[in-house]
C-alpha cells in the first residue's frame, strides 16, 4: 500500500479507534496524569505519531491543555498530513495557531499546546537525541508490534521521567476473525500465516513483536522498568446493521483485506489463484454488506 492510500486508511481507521480504546485504561491515564499548568505543562512524545490521530484525540477528548508534544514518524508525508488536521482541528474550534516549520502551537481559553513534528527512525533518534527523563507521558499507539519489545522498551521508558505515565495503545493480540466463514481450512491457513508474516519480520537482527505484541507487553514493561496500572481489551468489532457499515467501515475491510494479500503474496505464502478466490469471496462479502471482522487488541497504561 502506498504512503496516500496508508493516509486514507488511517483515516477511515479514526472511527473504528476511538469507539475501540479501552474505557477501563483511558480512566487509568487520565487519574494518573499529574495537573498541567501554563507554567508546568506536560512533556509528551509519541512514537509512531502517523497523521496525527492521536494528539487531535487528545485534544478533542478534552485531555490536553498545558503540553508540549513531540510527535515522532519515519514519514514526513505523515507529519505534514498531520499537521494539516491540527490546523483544520484549531481553526474549527476557535484556537489561536502559531507556525514554523517544526512547530505547530495552538492556544485557546485554558488550552496551550505545542506540537513539534520529527520525521525521524525511533532507534536513531533513542541513540542520537538528548532525551534522557524528559518526558511525563510516552505514547504508542499501534506500533509497538513493529519493533523487539525487549530492545526497544528500556531505552523508550529511559525518556520518562520519574513516576512518568506510559499508554500503550491498539496492540494486536494474536486473533483476526471474518464472518460469514468461508472454506474453513482455508481462513485458517491464510489468517495464520498472514500472523506469520507479522512474526517473522526483523528488526535489526531480532524478531519484531509481532502477533502476539500483545500478550508480549503484559511482562515485557516489567522487564524494561515500568509497573503496569491496567490493561484491557481494545478490540475492533466491524460489522453491518440491516446491511450498511458505518461511514468508512466498508473502506476500512477492503484496506484490510488488502494488507493480508500484500503480506501474503510478498512472501509467496499462499497459491496466487486460492488467494485471489479468497479474496474475491471476501469483497463480495462487503458489497452485500454481510461482511464482519473481529481483530483482538490491548491497551496498557503504566507508570515508570
Amino acid at each position: 500500500m502506498d504512503e496516500q492510500s496508508f493516509i486514507d486508511y488511517l483515516r477511515v481507521k479514526r472511527a473504528i479507534d476511538d469507539r475501540s480504546l479501552n474505557a477501563t485504561v483511558w480512566n487509568a491515564l487520565v487519574t494518573a496524569m499529574p495537573l498541567a499548568s501554563q507554567s508546568c505543562p506536560w512533556q509528551v512524545l509519541e512514537i509512531g505519531a502517523g497523521t496525527g490521530a492521536m494528539v487531535q484525540r487528545l485534544l478533542e477528548w478534552d485531555f490536553l491543555h498545558y503540553a508540549a508534544y513531540t510527535a515522532l514518524d519515519t514519514s514526513p508525508l505523515f507529519l505534514t498530513e498531520a499537521r494539516h488536521a491540527l490546523s483544520r482541528w484549531a481553526e474549527q474550534n476557535g484556537l489561536h495557531i502559531n507556525q514554523t516549520s517544526e512547530k505547530l502551537s495552538l492556544a485557546g481559553k485554558s488550552r496551550e499546546v505545542t506540537v513539534q513534528f520529527v520525521a525521524e527512525e525511533l532507534n536513531h533518534w533513542l541513540a542520537t537525541a538528548s532525551h534522557p527523563k524528559s518526558y511525563d507521558l510516552l505514547i504508542a499507539h499501534a506500533f509497538l508490534d513493529l519493533v523487539n519489545l525487549d530492545e526497544t522498551l528500556p531505552p523508550l521508558l529511559s525518556c520518562l521521567k520519574k513516576g512518568g505515565v506510559f499508554y500503550f495503545t491498539i496492540n494486536f493480540d494474536g486473533l483476526t476473525v471474518f464472518e460469514p466463514p468461508l472454506q474453513h481450512s482455508l481462513d485458517e491457513t491464510i489468517l495464520s500465516l498472514y500472523h506469520r508474516t507479522m512474526q517473522e519480520h526483523f528488526v535489526g537482527e531480532k524478531l519484531r513483536s509481532g502477533a502476539t505484541c500483545g500478550r508480549r507487553l503484559l511482562t515485557a514493561v516489567g522487564r524494561a522498568g515500568g509497573s503496569l496500572l491496567r490493561a484491557g481489551a481494545s478490540d475492533w468489532i466491524i460489522h453491518p446493521v440491516q446491511g450498511k457499515y458505518l461511514p468508512g467501515e466498508d473502506r476500512f475491510l477492503r484496506y484490510f483485506l488488502q494488507m493480508i494479500d500484500e503480506a501474503l503474496r510478498e512472501q509467496g505464502l499462499v497459491e496466487p489463484t486460492l488467494l485471489r478466490s479468497w479474496l474475491d469471496q471476501r469483497i463480495n462479502q462487503i458489497e452485500r454488506g454481510e461482511l464482519m471482522l473481529i481483530v483482538h487488541q490491548l491497551d496498557l497504561v503504566g507508570r515508570c
